[in-house]
């Protein structure tokens, strides 16, 4: 996730810096005809050009505005994945107190690997490196049989509770809630990961917007001359632009730096978790590296 910030000349024309080119290399070439070789004929009457432009203006709109939802649903699944850690282990911790004080603190130690490894399942990353120091070696050896690491490892832990026959129904209810919460919180990251936007969105707002940059400088050269590339550049850029910001939001968990930051996010619930049981870990909430959090 790109921090709020100033924004740099740089970043801007790496963004679009590419289809910006050509269109300017397109905008001087139809510019020269029109002006330098008198050909008249390269010229795109001025009302249909409008209209076009509304039209394909209104479809990136729409475009970016799902994008953004599927973004921002996905922020705010995540933090109440932050929010439901907590609540898990401080049940854990409080409510498993009495006589399996090592249960609780290992429940909260394999919730730890479970955000973790959530992380890496939707990020599409092998997750072994990040478990082996974690988990026990036989369930690291089991994990890899499964599809669905993160829903593993959580099934564990509901089992590890219900194997300890001592303990009451209304704590393990209590656990069970916050457990399901999770699970849930799980199943919508998974269904953004698992649902991309339709092909209409992803096809036709490129082809649109494309045409309509091809079509702009010879809609403007009649009325603005040599200075068509200057006008015809300006305004394709914001269409480029916006073009470029839905593909980049769309999916929030490919590991690019329009992400959801998954790893900042992770390490702050290990941080939390770690601190409720008063261990000395060290850690430390990352950064923005360039002005960007992953």
């Amino acid at each position: 996730m790109i921090v709020p910030g100033r924004a740099h000349l740089g970043h801007i024309m790496r963004y679009v810096g590419r289809p910006l080119a050509v269109l300017f290399a397109w905008d001087v070439i139809v510019t020269a005809g029109y002006m330098g070789l008198a050909q008249h004929w390269i010229e795109f009457p001025a009302l249909p050009l409008t209209l076009l432009g509304s039209a394909v203006a209104v479809y990136l709109t729409f475009r970016n505005n799902a994008a953004y939802a599927r973004w921002w649903e996905g922020r705010i699944l995540w933090g109440s994945m932050v929010n439901y850690s907590r609540s898990f282990a401080r049940e854990a911790k409080i409510l498993l107190a009495r006589g399996h004080e090592d249960l609780g603190r290992t429940l909260i130690h394999r919730h730890i690997a479970y955000v973790h490894a959530l992380r890496l399942h939707l990020r599409r990353q092998v997750p072994w490196e990040e478990l082996s120091p974690r988990l026990p070696a036989d369930e690291i050896e089991r994990l890899k049989q499964v599809a669905n690491v993160p829903n593993a490892i959580l099934d564990r832990s509901a089992a590890m509770l219900a194997e300890h026959g001592e303990l009451d129904s209304i704590r393990l209810a209590a656990v069970e809630s916050t457990m399901t919460a999770l699970s849930n919180a799980q199943g919508g990251m998974e269904r953004i990961k698992n649902t991309p936007l339709p092909q209409q969105y992803a096809t036709y707002t490129v082809l649109f917007t494309h045409a309509f940059c091809i079509l702009l400088p010879l809609g403007m050269v009649e009325s603005l001359g040599f200075y068509t590339p200057l006008g015809s550049t300006a305004a394709g850029f914001l269409f480029l632009a916006l073009l470029q910001t839905g593909n980049d939001i769309q999916n929030p968990f490919e590991n690019s730096e329009h992400d959801v930051p998954l790893t900042t996010i992770t390490r702050s619930i290990e941080i939390d978790l770690r601190d409720g049981l008063g261990e000395k870990h060290g850690l430390k909430g990352f950064a923005a590296e360039k002005d960007v959090l992953w």
